[in-house]
């Protein structure tokens, strides 16, 4: 058996964000896990993936003598001889903390960071040829690559230098508006849809950047992205905004006005190069891809047939790229359940060990969905865990979708978050054209579609309260069973195959890895019922 071990180190200027590590077992990916999820850090910055690393090798029942090559996802010479006295320190860091990782020193390889988010994205598709377009805040001297996937390689088109960046810029502004930057992006995507068109927050914007095919926004983000908040309190003549008070108009505004720049601007760079190139087909990597809103743009553009969206868009899906190119292969598994599971006797264990109460009902599936159509709220702990930023029924927060009072108390009670905030669903497969408009399958909430009319009235509380679309995962059977009976249970009783789905884990957390994690989330937050496998755990007053 040939081991490879694939990370995303994020010390010593290796990346900054999202730490992860991926095994390869003789060419195929059988276990992938972010840092964060084991150290409890959403995102875990600066971090090497120590834990990670742990947890391939108990997956595989192997120590670190077994790996046969590292390798990452940033262009470094590592083990050159020469270079300057700085990159030659940063190279022994990197070596060091994998030897700490891994017990030796293997040989590692390093893959440019944007032709590996291009890789992840280009291999899984399925396309004998497309476009591929890879967008962050900056990966070595990139902030955009477009790519020609086709012939089993990967041709560079054009690129879009750093720190002309629109990660940097929605990081920017996001930050501006008073959510994290590099980790509130989202925050401030599901707030645009609640701004005006046209204000003069807007066109103030618009004055200071140029979008389209030859966009620049170096005007505000060319010295990073703090002096870029700096730079856009002067532009708008107000500070930047507190993260714990309530938005403004002119703040939605702004958050609208960015996000149709955005979008208006990947759109144009996508039509203009697949006309070019005479492609239709479509493939998106990088933390920007993240964007679901965008990505119901490129999907609705008359020059998209296809649109194929990596599920681990982020850094952390940049090392499973690095492996595929360094490995020459052309498969990567459709599933992104990839990490840990539990035995239901270890799940016993700790019930018993902490002294919680627990039942084991006949049916656990049938069991929740009753609960689900009453009203409850539940945590869903299942199989495998998910990797990427979407939970997709293993580890999730499941609510009903018909009132929009979950939303609030899911926000609200179990959360911590905004009430503004939406959340997505989970539908059957088989049900999903009569819900959604839009390119279907839609396996991995990496888009957002619009609701049916005739559907909307069942579902407030899973589309998105300013406009009304949805950021669907369909579900079949073949792809998670276990979950595909719990939504075939609920229809029963409701008449409605969807959930609201979100993931399972407090504001600022991580989702949960463990059933540990998952039992202190419902401890601590407004959880009626926690599904852990086959055992369930059941607060007295919920039925009341």
């Amino acid at each position: 058996m040939t081991y490879v071990l694939a990370i995303n180190p994020t010390i010593e200027g290796f990346g900054t964000h999202d730490p992860a590590a991926a095994l390869f077992a003789d060419d195929g990916l059988a276990f992938a896990i972010e840092e964060g999820r084991l150290i409890d850090r959403k995102r875990a910055p600066e971090t090497f993936p120590t834990a990670a690393v742990g947890s391939c090798l108990d997956y595989a029942g192997i120590d670190g003598s077994a790996i046969d090559r590292v390798v990452i996802p940033w262009n470094v010479p590592i083990g050159a001889e020469n270079g300057s006295v700085a990159a030659k320190r940063r190279r022994a860091g990197l070596e060091r903390a994998i030897v700490e990782a891994v017990g030796r020193a293997p040989p590692v390889d390093s893959v440019n960071h944007h032709r590996s988010h291009a890789a992840s994205a280009f291999v899984p598709s399925g396309f004998d040829e497309a476009l591929v377009l890879t967008i962050d805040g900056r990966g070595g001297r990139d902030s955009t690559v477009v790519w020609r996937g086709g012939d089993g390689t990967l041709k560079r088109i054009r690129r879009y230098e750093a720190p002309n960046s629109l990660g940097y810029l929605y990081a920017a502004v996001a930050g501006y508006l008073g959510f994290q930057p590099f980790g509130g992006e989202g925050k401030m995507m599901g707030l645009a849809p609640y701004g005006a068109i046209g204000s003069d927050i807007g066109e103030r914007f618009r004055g200071a950047v140029r979008g389209g095919v030859d966009y620049d926004v170096t005007p505000l983000v060319g010295s990073g992205v703090p002096t870029a908040i700096d730079r856009l309190e002067r532009l708008f003549g107000a500070p930047r905004a507190s993260s714990r008070r309530s938005v403004s108009a002119r703040e939605k505004a702004l958050a609208r006005t960015v996000q149709a720049f955005l979008e208006e601007t990947v759109v144009a760079i996508c039509e203009t190069y697949c006309a070019e190139l005479g492609l239709d087909r479509v493939c998106l990597a990088g933390g920007v891809a993240l964007n679901c809103k965008l990505n119901q743009r490129l999907a609705e553009s008359p020059a998209v047939s296809e649109l194929f969206v990596q599920p681990v868009a982020h850094d952390a899906g940049a090392a499973l790229g690095a492996a595929l190119v360094t490995m020459g292969t052309r498969s990567l598994p459709a599933t992104v359940y990839l990490g840990p599971s539990a035995e239901p006797n270890v799940i016993k264990r700790l019930l018993v060990r902490d002294g919680v109460e627990y039942s084991v009902p006949d049916d656990p599936v049938e069991y929740a969905a009753v609960a689900l159509a009453e009203g409850a709220i539940v945590g869903w702990f299942q199989g495998r865990l998910e990797m990427g930023p979407r939970a997709l029924g293993n580890r999730s927060i499941l609510a009903d979708p018909r009132s929009s009072d979950a939303r609030g108390r899911v926000n609200g009670f179990v959360k911590g978050r905004a009430s503004w905030r939406p959340f997505a669903p989970s539908v059957l497969a088989e049900s999903a054209t009569r819900y959604f408009n839009g390119p279907m399958p839609a396996p991995h909430m990496m888009r957002t579609v619009d609701v049916t009319p005739q559907r909307d009235g069942e579902i407030p509380a899973a589309r998105h309260p300013g406009d009304g679309t949805a950021r669907p995962q369909t579900v079949t059977r073949g792809d998670n069973p276990r979950y595909h009976r719990l939504l075939e249970a609920f229809a029963e009783r409701t008449g409605v195959p969807v959930l609201l789905n979100t993931s399972f884990n407090e504001s600022g957390a991580p989702v949960v890895a463990t059933p540990a994690d998952a039992l202190d989330v419902f401890d601590r937050t407004g959880l009626d019922l926690l599904v852990l496998e086959d055992c369930v755990v059941e607060r007295s007053d919920h039925r009341q």
